[in-house]
């Protein structure tokens, strides 16, 4: 089977240029409905009415905002980043799949180190071993958990590095906002780093310097991000668009890179002089919002440039058209790929780094059948917050229109006076006779409806509370103050897990999201970043749902279970990992506290010897004693014997016995000396 030949066909690469712009517009045409959604719900996180209702509100008249929705997708923000991200462990974990697929060499390797363990355990030839199927999966598996450990943590490096909680804290509130947040990648940089490595010739070490990948995520606004709306689900779009929009040194720069085709980008920068950005209806609606600081920007098509870059499915003779080799077999196939278009100028076509991997991790705060890309804060919060709108500017209206309402009577008063209401004012009339009898100013009396109108805004607040899924406390609102019964820590933690219950599916929503990117990264670092030390067949794991549970109450659990356990049991207990569990339950910072393992151990081993020793002293200080006693005892009865020679040897011998056994005695008492000090 032989391959194509990498050249270019100028007439397919403008027939594919010409479709993906076509398949852009058209997905940018559908995503219209969720532009204006996304605009209301800007609108009211920053307090701004609508245009339509704007319109309807007399001059004049309050215009008043209260920003309700504002304090819940903060407090919803901070609340999710607390539960998905704990102090003291990680929201992921990647362990070994159920059955793990090892490489023949790996499985070899396993095998030959089970054989020789087997048969030095057993004195026995290694040919003379014999392995059940059990022993061996149990050696697989094993295998296959050591090298995810290291996977795990080599991910978690590339996290903390890129300051990945940073980055999710953006997806975070634009799915709060916008009702869906997008990160994109995992791309590569280059960087340099240095290994050791071995002098033939002089025998030392010398440092080289070498060229090293490291893999980034990049969070996506969603008003740049255009996805599939004909797709049932975000995992089966056909394409996904992102829209770039860059300065022509950007543009130029393209030009460099080996994935781009640099004549292409530099013939269309030779024909445009200027940018081609346009500005699309949202923006426009954005720039003119009273609180923008861009009402007064212009030009902006001659300062911009508009690339288009597409990820989806891509034919064969596409992709052969844009110099990709592709094997004459699979022309008729589609690849997953990713393409660049300038206006309708294809400047890069290849196929995507990782395959069928996604390359788009979307968080939907609220799944909604009516909505591919769900529901939000806002969208919920809507009614309740026009709501209050409304009964504000009615309050505040009514509140200016209560106080020292007159009617005057001009043709009693002085000509040219002013008939403004301040303090103080003295009031200047003229008439006589029956007009005298008529009060040039007499005082209206208007009606106030505050109190009615203050109770219908907690109404609507109450209201918000329950749709938005998070009362005030959960919030960090305590002005509400709480009953006796929550002014415990403990109480007050399972009172606040009680109330993130809620939102138990945004959490989970989230860790579809955490297994999407966890998993991209595993494939980066297998293809861009291999160690035989830590690739194989993993599973990922998200454990965000997990910290919904009240702290306190684990830590119980824990400390009880802990009392539970017998001196027969403890053998069966790994003493540090639950002491690693108890402080994760209290928020103890494991890394700050615990010795590492080897040093624990050493300490232990530095009591057991002191304890030994303490014991020998002891023993060595009774043995003294009892010596001594021997000694006077050996003296006096010598006396004695010398004195009154009618004492008998039995009762000499008596008396040296007794003494005896308390010398052994005394060594049982110290755990030493005969068999009583084991039992």
């Amino acid at each position: 089977m032989a391959d194509t030949v990498p050249t270019l066909n100028e007439e397919g690469m403008k027939k594919l240029g010409a479709r993906m712009r076509a398949l852009f517009e058209q997905h940018e045409t559908d995503r219209k409905a969720a532009e204006d959604r996304w605009l209301q719900n800007l609108r009211q996180f920053r307090g701004i009415y609508d245009p339509e209702v704007s319109r309807m509100i007399p001059v004049g008249f309050s215009r008043a905002y209260p920003k309700l929705t504002r304090w819940k997708v903060i407090g919803t923000v901070a609340r999710l980043m607390q539960m998905l991200f704990p102090q003291t462990e990680k929201n992921f974990g990647v362990g070994p799949s159920p059955m793990p697929d090892l490489s023949t060499e790996q499985l070899q390797q396993v095998l030959n180190e089970l054989v020789a363990a087997k048969s030095q355990a057993q004195g026995v030839d290694p040919r003379d071993v014999e392995l059940t199927d059990e022993e061996i999966e149990k050696a697989v598996f094993a295998r296959a958990k050591q090298r995810a450990e290291k996977m795990e943590k080599k991910i978690d490096d590339d996290l903390k590095e890129m300051e990945f909680i940073t980055l999710a804290r953006k997806v975070v509130f634009s799915a709060v906002l916008y009702n869906v947040g997008v990160l994109e990648g995992p791309f590569h940089r280059k960087v340099k780093a240095r290994k050791w490595q071995k002098d033939p010739n002089r025998g030392g070490y010398v440092a080289v310097e070498v060229d090293k990948y490291k893999p980034f995520l990049e969070f996506l606004p969603v008003w740049n991000w255009y996805p599939d709306m004909t797709a049932k689900t975000l995992d089966k779009q056909d394409m996904t668009f992102k829209r770039h929009v860059m300065i022509r040194q950007d543009v130029e720069a393209l030009a460099k890179r080996e994935d781009f085709l640099a004549s292409a980008v530099e013939n269309w920068l030779k024909l445009n002089r200027s940018g081609n950005y346009k500005e699309r209806p949202w923006e426009t609606d954005i720039r003119a919002e009273p609180k923008s600081d861009k009402s007064n920007v212009a030009d902006h098509a001659a300062r911009k440039y508009e690339l288009i870059s597409g990820r989806g499915g891509v034919t064969g003779y596409e992709l052969q058209d844009c110099g990709v080799v592709v094997p004459a077999s699979d022309l008729g196939r589609t690849f997953t790929a990713d393409v660049w278009v300038i206006d309708s100028t294809v400047i890069k076509a290849r196929l995507a780094p990782l395959g069928e991997a996604r390359q788009f991790h979307e968080f939907v705060f609220e799944d909604d059948d009516l909505s591919l890309l769900g529901n939000g804060q806002c969208d919920t919060l809507r009614d309740s917050q026009l709501s209050i709108c409304e009964a504000t500017r009615a309050a505040l209206d009514n509140a200016a229109v209560v106080g020292p309402q007159v009617e005057v009577n001009v043709e009693l008063l002085t000509p040219g006076q002013s008939t403004d209401i301040r303090k103080h004012k003295t009031w200047h009339r003229e008439g006589t006779g029956a007009e005298a009898q008529i009060p040039a100013v007499r005082n209206i009396a208007i009606d106030s409806h505050l109190t009615d109108l203050v109770m219908l805004i907690k109404t609507f607040l109450e209201f918000a509370d329950k749709e938005s899924g998070l009362p005030p406390p959960s919030l960090g609102d305590v002005s509400g103050g709480g009953s006796e019964a929550l002014r415990t820590q403990q109480n007050a933690s399972m009172f606040l897990g009680a109330a993130a219950l809620p939102i138990r599916d945004t959490v989970r929503n989230y860790d579809t999201f955490t297994i999407s990117v966890i998993s991209s990264l595993v494939k980066w670092n297998q293809k861009y970043d291999p160690s035989p030390s830590r690739d194989g067949d993993f599973d990922v794991i998200a454990r965000g749902s997990t910290s919904l549970i009240a702290k306190e109450v684990l830590a119980q659990s824990l400390d009880a279970f802990r009392a539970t356990v017998s001196e027969d049991e403890l053998p069966h207990i790994n003493a540090r990992a639950l002491l690693e569990e108890r402080a994760k339950a209290r928020d103890i910072p494991i890394e700050r506290i615990l010795e590492e393992e080897d040093v624990a151990k050493q300490k232990v081993a530095g009591i057991a010897q002191a304890q030994a020793q303490q014991v020998q002293d002891q023993q060595k200080l009774i043995e003294a004693q009892v010596n001594e006693t021997l000694a006077k005892a050996f003296k006096a009865a010598a006396e004695a014997r010398k004195a009154d020679a009618t004492i008998s040897v039995d009762v000499f011998t008596a008396l040296m016995e007794a003494l005896t056994n308390g010398i052994e005695g005394g060594k049982a008492q110290t755990g030493t000396g005969n068999s009583r000090s084991t039992a």
